[in-house]
């Protein structure tokens, strides 16, 4: 049966990332890139609120941009406990260190601070892209 022209149409949601990083200037900056680019952005500066904010999502991750080192536990050690709650949600770990400074991570992928635009959004679509949506 055809649609009518007064059927309504169910909004597409946008991709949605959680930017996880205790220096709000970086979520400042890559929520600026990444909804210029067209993704739903939210974030937290440390691993319990984003454990509490990947709880309460309304939906699923596309990515999650994990800073390595935060005030309450490190990003490393937060992988598991992350994945899970945002139901397998690709991690991409960031850090003003090099990738081999962090050995053995178990992230889908990694950005090194300070990123580009371009750099950002290459991270993003590459993790994006493992896990179906």
């Amino acid at each position: 049966m055809p649609l009518s022209d007064d059927t309504p149409l169910l909004p597409i949601p946008r991709p949605l990332v959680l930017v996880v990083d205790d220096e709000s200037s970086i979520c400042t900056v890559a929520r600026l890139m990444l909804e210029r680019a067209g993704y739903g952005v939210d974030d937290a500066g440390d691993a319990a609120t984003a454990m509490g904010r990947a709880l309460r999502a309304s939906q699923r991750y596309s990515v999650v941009l994990l800073d390595v080192s935060l005030p309450d536990r490190s990003g490393v050690e937060v992988i598991p406990d992350l994945r899970l709650a945002t139901r397998g949600s690709p991690i991409v770990l960031m850090s003003g260190r090099a990738e081999e400074d962090v050995p053995d991570h178990g992230a889908e992928g990694y950005l090194a601070k300070p990123f580009t635009r371009e750099q950002l959004l290459a991270a993003v679509r590459a993790a994006a892209a493992l896990t179906p949506q």
